[in-house]
């Protein structure tokens, strides 16, 4: 079996790279088209690893659109932005601020009133994808994916603003080769644009996240398949410690005093106070730090900082000012791609007496770890915790939350005095929400790649002996 995966840029490598290789284990050919836009504080090193690491797979160079290409993406974006005033009532921050991924002049057009309204209305909507769905295939990626001669082709993220897999999806359907959305992240389906063309079949991490695919973009339930989420299948497998590190190295890397306990911080990709403007989450975390060290039974606890790699420009002046319990580490933020910087990132976990944040994809790997968490409520930064994905954390009762920073002092304490308050409901979290299935993720994931393909395979055979 031949595999296409398809996605905009190298930075989504990663959350596949366990389905790549148990495909490869199975001994079939993998083929990655990818964008090479580089991001900043992300460098390829998974995909480079695989590509060192496996023989079976080939890398490729995505495609751009040769002809309507600003025609088709700016057409994309208008519905994108038509998708998000259908939700407005969840989605204001991208009502204000989707601009971003518009031309000035066209943003300008879409601000007037009277436009926005017109997008408003479901009847100008479906005008628009009709519209839309009359953009031709582009001929050279159809005859790019000939040349490959996949059996199926998966797409990730495919709901980001410019998708460039979108193009591949409409070449691939129209050649008749089956097509698979696979799910990046759980925040996706939720804070991103919609689909420009249905996927035959999608692979979701549970059933919340199944119900809001087909609830917010309107997919058929049918095509829906819960898989678990691939790129923590490891952390279910019953062998966790070997990605541990031995914990006077741990301490030693980053820069602690093994003698004390710590509380470790993760950090977001930004922050929004009540104006919904981006803050420095620096302010959330001197003030959490301040806090630990006036309770008297938290005082000799450090604060490991961990930073987002997209979000560093806070961090190199919160460790030059910083009081003494705060330690920041990777210093440059990482991405936890590799094994290497796996051991790092879960051993930051594992060592540490609770994890503290504001809204993080962080917390899903702190459940999976089973460590207590915190979310950090405070007025001024409430805007970050109403974005629409959100909710699934908070569904899932398991995050202690303070209201300010004393309070989350208070809650470490009682932590480390042994009250782990919602321990029961991080474990079912974990299963339901990163865990369903009764096999690991990876081989559900495999197991629907290959069925998907072999009924295409059939149904062709079937075709043929009927001609015949």
């Amino acid at each position: 079996m031949r595999v296409l995966f398809v996605s905009a840029n190298y930075s989504y490598y990663f959350t596949i790279d366990p389905v790549v290789r148990e495909l490869d284990r199975r001994g079939h050919e993998v083929h990655v088209a990818t964008g090479w836009w580089e991001k900043r504080n992300f460098p390829a090193d998974s995909l480079k690893k695989a590509q060192a690491d496996l023989s079976n797979l080939a890398v490729h160079s995505l495609l751009k659109r040769r002809f309507l290409y600003r025609f088709a993406r700016n057409l994309r974006e208008v519905l994108n932005y038509a998708f998000i005033l259908n939700h407005e009532e969840t989605r204001s921050f991208d009502v204000v601020l989707w601009g971003r991924f518009f031309p000035s002049w066209l943003w300008r057009i879409i601000g007037i009133p009277a436009v926005k309204a017109k997008l408003k209305n479901r009847t100008f909507q479906q005008m628009l994808r009709a519209w839309e769905q009359k953009i031709p295939v582009d001929p050279f990626i159809v005859k790019e994916i000939r040349r490959i001669e996949p059996d199926v082709v998966l797409l990730l993220p495919l709901v980001n603003p410019d998708s460039r897999e979108t193009e591949y999806l409409r070449a691939a359907k129209a050649l008749g080769i089956p097509t698979i959305y696979a799910m990046a992240s759980w925040d996706n389906t939720s804070t991103k644009g919609t689909f420009h063309g249905f996927p035959d079949h999608c692979l979701v991490w549970n059933h919340p996240l199944a119900d809001e695919v087909v609830r917010l973009h309107g997919l058929p339930r049918e095509s829906v398949y819960t898989t678990g989420t691939p790129r923590l299948s490891h952390l279910f497998s019953g062998a966790t410690e070997e990605y541990i590190l031995p914990r006077d190295e741990f301490f030693r890397l980053a820069g602690l005093d093994a003698d004390k306990p710590f509380v470790l911080y993760v950090c977001s990709t930004f922050l929004l106070n009540a104006e919904r403007q981006k803050v420095e989450e620096s302010l959330v975390i001197l003030e959490a730090a301040k806090a630990l060290k006036m309770n008297p039974r938290t005082k000799d606890m450090n604060m490991l900082v961990r930073p987002h790699p997209f979000n560093m420009k806070y961090i190199l002046d919160l460790v030059g000012r910083s009081t003494s319990n705060i330690v920041a580490f990777p210093v440059n933020g990482e991405i936890p791609d590799t094994e290497e910087k796996m051991k790092r990132y879960y051993s930051s976990i594992y060592y540490s007496s609770a994890v503290m944040g504001v809204n993080t994809t962080a917390f899903l790997e702190v459940a999976a770890l089973d460590k207590p968490c915190i979310t950090l409520y405070f007025g001024e930064y409430t805007e970050t915790q109403s974005l629409p994905h959100f909710h699934h954390l908070v569904d899932g009762n398991f995050l202690e939350t303070a209201r300010d920073a004393v309070e989350a002092a208070a809650l470490v304490e009682k932590i480390r005095n042994g009250a782990d308050m919602h321990a029961r409901q991080r474990r079912e979290f974990a299963k339901y929400f990163l865990h369903p299935c009764d096999k690991p993720a990876v081989v559900v994931y495999a197991d629907l790649i290959e069925k998907i393909a072999m009924q295409k395979s059939l149904a062709i055979s079937d075709h043929v002996r009927r001609e015949m």
